[in-house]
């Protein structure tokens, strides 16, 4: 089996024979006080928000989607770009 690796912005592979080592055990007990998946309302984070008005430029470089609640502003001399193969949904607007 062969992974890859990259150098000099070149993909190279390397035979998994040749990696050896083990990696440490490692727990989570110390990651505390974490919150995830962006801002959000509630003691569990039952509800996500985001901002109404949109003030900087965005691009969908084609190998995302993305979902906003609505409705949604983008400010005067920005932009949000939706590349082919992106889809952006705006729920609620």
């Amino acid at each position: 089996m062969a992974l890859s690796k990259v150098v000099n912005n070149s993909i190279e592979s390397v035979d998994a024979a040749k990696l050896t080592g083990t990696l440490p055990a490692i727990d989570g007990s110390n990651l505390t006080g974490l919150t995830g998946g962006g801002p959000s309302l509630g003691t569990n984070s039952v509800i996500r928000t985001n901002a109404k008005t949109i003030s900087e430029n965005i691009t969908f470089l084609g190998s995302e989607n993305g979902m906003s609640a609505g409705p949604v502003t983008v400010a005067n001399g920005f932009t949000v770009t939706v590349t082919t193969g992106s889809t952006w949904t705006v729920v609620g607007a």
